[in-house]
């Protein structure tokens, strides 16, 4: 199975000019197949291990407001965050986005060329209903010495009483410098105040990105075998101790799908399943399951041929503004990611952005019978 998928840890779009991006965000067999079987899939029948199927709520959850740090701009808003539950809320840690910051020009020496435009931060957001939320901290690391990085897509867990904040870093005049750019965490008592972010894997080689602690149902931090785990970008895969200290290898096995958004256990015997984004038979960017377990945490037992979640026609999965449908919020079309769900009411809940805009909301019933 090739990987053609990632360069040295960032995506085909990302090298693309400004210009040309909305040409090439939408349905193509040819360019966003992946490594997906061709033949017919009835897309209706899920199989015991995966999570699903998923109804969406009837509009984003959770939006930029133009009163607050997170204006968002055109193809950037408020999106890719994880959801915790405490004290009776549900806390929803996102990237937000700012007006242009760092803008450079199409000429700019840095390998990434459309993110050089955007800057991002974290904030966070509070509900009682998981629907309607308000906005209680942020920007949390924009300050300081920090001042010039966007933080962004963000990975929480909680472990004994403290919680635990994965995002990606950025130095956009520096992506590939492990000791400026990747995964850095943060840690926090109450969810509102933070520490600073200390950077992962400024040691390695490779960048590291989109990090996903495997967790359980209600977002609590597991151990397979002693060890924490963690799925990364180009099938890396991290162990830990402590949350904090990590070390990774890359491993032998290669699946479809992407990054990871998502890494579920604890719901299914010795399940595991890795949430997938990325080119999908087809779909510029949706959500696929990968089934591992913790036997061999490295080595994929199987996976979905179609994705479980997929843009569909609403304006707000295709750039377009939910309210007012003849108005273009991003460039970004085809597309959804996440990196935040939960269990409640025996629904998952999974927290997910359209057209890197808005959050939106999908869930799925609870399956009464976990057994194998």
């Amino acid at each position: 199975m090739k990987s053609d998928f990632f360069k040295e840890g960032f995506f085909d779009w990302q090298s693309v000019k400004r210009k040309r991006i909305r040409d090439k965000q939408k349905y193509n067999e040819k360019l966003y197949w992946g490594d997906f079987t061709r033949e017919y899939v009835d897309e209706s029948v899920l199989p015991n291990w995966a999570i699903g199927p998923f109804d969406k709520h009837d509009q984003p959850v959770f939006e930029p407001s133009k009163e607050a740090w997170d204006v968002g701009h055109i193809s950037g808003g408020v999106h890719n965050g994880s959801i915790i539950k405490h004290q009776g809320y549900m806390y929803y840690i996102y990237r937000g986005e700012m007006p242009h910051e760092l803008v450079t020009s199409e000429e700019d020496s840095s390998p990434i060329e459309v993110v050089t435009d955007y800057i991002c931060d974290i904030g966070v957001a509070r509900s009682l209903d998981g629907i309607n939320f308000e906005r209680v901290a942020g920007p949390l690391f924009r300050n300081g010495d920090d001042e010039d990085y966007s933080f962004e897509d963000v990975n929480c867990v909680k472990y004994d009483d403290t919680f635990y904040l994965f995002c990606n870093r950025w130095n956009f005049h520096e992506p590939l410098n492990t000791k400026e750019s990747g995964v850095v965490v943060s840690t926090s008592k109450d969810l509102i105040e933070w520490s600073r972010p200390k950077l992962v894997f400024g040691d390695s080689n490779q960048i590291h990105r989109n990090a996903c602690v495997v967790q359980s149902p209600d977002n609590e931090a597991v151990k397979i075998n002693g060890k924490f785990v963690m799925y990364l970008n180009n099938f890396i895969i991290a162990y830990s101790s402590d949350l904090v200290n990590w070390t990774s290898n890359v491993s032998k096995h290669r699946w479809p799908g992407g990054e990871g958004c998502f890494a579920l256990s604890n719901h299914r015997g010795d399940d595991i399943v890795l949430f997938t984004g990325g080119h999908h038979s087809g779909h510029f960017y949706a959500i696929g399951e990968v089934l591992f377990s913790h036997a061999d945490v490295t080595k994929p037992i199987t996976w979905l041929e179609r994705p479980v979640l997929k843009a569909d026609q609403r304006s707000y999965e295709n750039g377009y503004d939910y309210l007012n449908p003849k108005n273009l919020v991003s460039n970004w079309r085809d597309t959804v990611f996440f990196t935040g769900m939960t269990m409640k009411n025996e629904k998952w809940m999974m927290y997910y952005g359209g057209s890197e805009y808005y959050t939106c909301l999908a869930m799925s019933k609870v399956k009464k019978d976990v057994s194998k």
